[in-house]
C-alpha cells in the first residue's frame, strides 16, 4: 500500500498562498495631505525612451485641495507630464512627489484617467467589477473585497450608472465608461485626481455628471486635469502651462467664484 508523504514543496505553497492576500498591492504611506499635493523640481522626461524631451526642467506646486488646469498645445508633453506624475512613465531628471511620497510609492493616493480609456475587445468584466477594482489599491494581491460593495453601490449611483452595474464594460459608451473610471477613483478613495482631457468626446449628460462631481464644494482631493477648453479656465484655482519645453504657472483665474485651495 502506498501513501502520499505531505511534502515540504507543498507545505512552501500553502504557505506561499496563504500568505499572498495580505501583501499590499501598493507600500502603505502616511494619509492625508500636508499642504503640498503635488509637486516637482527640475523635472525632465520624455514620452519615450528613445524620443525627444517633452519638457525640461519643470518646478512647480499644486495645493492639497486645488483644482489646477494643464494646458498647452497638442504634443506639448501634458499626457507625458500626467503620466510622470502618475508614476508610469520615468523622469529622466528631476524629482516629483505626490505629498511626501514619490509618485510609485504614493500611488494609493492617485487615480489617473488617461485621455482615451483603452479595454481590450469584448474584456470579460461587468462595470460592477470594474468599479470594484478601486478597492484593489487598499488589499492583497489575491484577496476578494466584497466588503466594498455598499461603496461601489454609492459611487455607481453618484455617476448615474447604478442601473447599467451589470453590462459588460465593451457596452458602454465612451461616456459611460468615463464615468465608470471616476466611479472607480472615488471607491478607491483617491486624494489626487490626474485627468487628461476627460471630457473629450463625452456626451452632455456625461460632462454634467463629471462636472458636479469634481467642482461641487465640500470636496477634498486635489485635481489636475488636462483641458483644451479655454470655457473652462474660469472654474480652476490654478493653471500650469506647458509652453517652449517647460512648465508656467498661473495662479488664481480671474472671475473664479469660489476657490479650493
Amino acid at each position: 500500500m502506498s501513501t502520499t508523504p505531505s511534502s515540504w514543496p507543498s507545505r512552501l505553497s500553502r504557505a506561499v498562498f496563504a500568505l499572498l492576500p495580505t501583501l499590499p498591492y501598493a507600500p502603505s504611506e502616511k494619509a492625508g495631505c500636508g499642504g503640498i499635493a503635488i509637486g516637482a523640481t527640475n523635472l525632465t522626461a520624455r514620452a519615450r525612451a528613445d524620443g525627444p524631451v517633452a519638457f525640461r526642467d519643470a518646478s512647480f506646486e499644486i495645493p492639497c485641495g486645488c483644482r489646477a488646469a494643464l494646458i498647452g498645445p497638442n504634443g506639448s508633453g501634458k499626457s507625458t507630464l500626467l503620466r510622470v506624475l502618475a508614476g508610469l512613465t520615468r523622469a529622466e531628471s528631476g524629482t516629483a512627489h505626490i505629498g511626501d511620497a514619490t509618485p510609485r510609492t504614493g500611488r494609493r493616493r492617485i487615480a489617473y484617467l488617461s485621455q482615451r480609456p483603452h479595454l481590450t475587445a469584448y474584456f470579460p468584466v461587468k462595470l460592477r467589477r470594474l468599479v470594484q477594482m478601486g478597492t484593489y489599491a487598499h488589499h492583497g494581491w489575491l484577496e476578494e473585497c466584497f466588503h466594498g460593495d455598499q461603496a461601489v453601490d454609492q459611487a455607481l449611483e453618484r455617476m448615474g450608472l447604478a442601473e447599467l452595474s451589470d453590462r459588460p464594460v465593451h457596452t458602454l459608451s465612451g461616456g459611460q465608461l468615463q464615468r465608470g473610471l471616476i466611479a472607480r477613483a472615488i471607491v478607491q478613495g483617491a486624494e489626487i485626481l490626474l485627468l487628461d482631457e476627460p471630457y473629450a468626446a463625452l456626451d452632455q449628460s456625461s460632462r454634467e455628471i463629471i462636472d458636479r462631481f469634481l467642482f461641487s464644494q465640500g470636496q477634498h482631493f486635489t485635481v489636475l486635469m488636462a483641458t483644451h477648453d479655454p470655457a473652462d479656465l474660469a472654474r480652476f484655482d490654478r493653471i500650469l502651462e506647458l509652453r517652449d519645453h517647460t512648465v508656467i504657472t498661473q495662479k488664481a483665474c480671474q472671475g473664479h467664484g469660489h476657490h479650493h485651495a
